[in-house]
């Protein structure tokens, strides 16, 4: 019987192929060998869509004068073509949406994949979240007022392919992080979502309940240690940026750091970029021309942050070590420039 069962099964018609929009179906998830989901996410794609409608475009620029000029993904230029001269009744809700809820773009991006998938039905029920209560049915009306499921649709390949580009690159860095930063086998389990409509080579991460989203932008190839440094940044940011509050000399630290190209603004946002920058070279292995390149975009100190990791303290234990660390090889102190 079994035999005959499997002739059956064998001679029997392929299903014919879902439509793209269907349920799931092109952008199903993609996992690598040891379980981390990659996927396509609506709920990023439709909030990205919508900041893109109401004036969202960094990204890098080709040309200053007599007008800035900003470079798009090919994804992300048609996608706000779309939006931007679509249902102008969407882009006016999202607009005094935004008016009203000032916060960072992360605090967006938290509630929206904490949400469910559309129509968007579910809002979060997190009580830190509540404050962009109403978001869900913005999301909503952007999604059917400029039929976004369609729009997905024809972007399936793009999205596919950036996809694949991490199912074998990121096993082994992403595992040697989590071992970094002791993250139990019981923690958040990591998920990478792909978002062409950001600019080139962001990554952004949050965590919802039972997960820590890292959301990657567009790169001219897989953006491994970027995903590393998010992925660290957001396991080590509630601890570092706490010490970061005592660090007496971190404002001077930080101007040297943003003369050099560091990006972030505040001295705890500082402490929590150099500490994750340093986790990600560790867990990529990484030789002393890359952590010489960190050091002079700003990280500095980094290799002997990294060294730290092998002495098997908890995070709290040795961050002042750390942070006195950069302070020392900043190049005010070091005669380097």
């Amino acid at each position: 019987m079994l035999l005959v069962s499997m002739i059956l099964a064998a001679s029997a018609p392929a299903a014919a192929p879902a439509p793209a929009a269907a349920q799931g179906d092109w952008f199903a998830s993609l996992y690598t060998g040891e379980g981390i989901e990659l996927r396509a996410d609506e709920r990023v794609f439709a909030l990205f869509a919508v900041l893109n409608a109401v004036g969202f475009d960094q990204g890098p620029v080709s040309r200053k004068e007599p007008v800035p000029k900003v470079n798009y993904h090919p994804v992300r230029s048609q996608v706000r073509s779309r939006v931007i001269g679509g249902d102008a009744e969407v882009r006016r809700a999202a607009d005094s949406f935004l008016d009203a809820h000032p916060v960072a773009l992360k605090r967006y991006l938290q509630y929206a994949v904490s949400g469910s998938p559309p129509p968007f039905t579910g809002a979060p029920k997190a009580k830190d979240l509540q404050d962009l209560k109403g978001l869900d049915t913005v999301l909503a009306k952007a999604w059917a007022g400029w039929k976004l499921d369609e729009l997905m649709g024809t972007v399936q390949g793009e999205y596919r392919k950036v996809l694949k580009g991490y199912l074998s690159s990121i096993d082994g860095p992403m595992q040697k992080a989590r071992e970094i930063l002791k993250v139990p086998e019981s923690g958040h389990e990591s998920v990478l979502v792909v978002n062409l409509l950001d600019a080139q080579n962001e990554v952004r991460g949050v965590q919802t309940d039972a997960e820590t989203v890292l959301v990657v932008g567009p790169a001219d190839k897989p953006n491994v240690e970027g995903l590393l440094k998010e992925y660290a940044r957001v396991n080590v940011d509630p601890v570092v940026s706490k010490k970061a509050a005592a660090w007496s000399n971190g404002a001077q630290v930080l101007r040297e750091a943003q003369l050099a190209g560091a990006t972030e603004q505040s001295v705890a946002d500082y402490a929590s970029g150099l500490v994750a920058t340093a986790v990600a070279l560790k867990a990529m292995d990484a030789n002393d021309a890359a952590y010489e390149a960190a050091a002079n975009r700003g990280y500095f100190g980094a290799k002997d942050i990294a060294a730290m990791f092998e002495g098997g303290k908890p995070l709290d234990g040795w961050v002042n070590d750390a942070l006195a660390r950069a302070e020392a090889k900043r190049p005010s102190v070091t005669g380097k420039k």
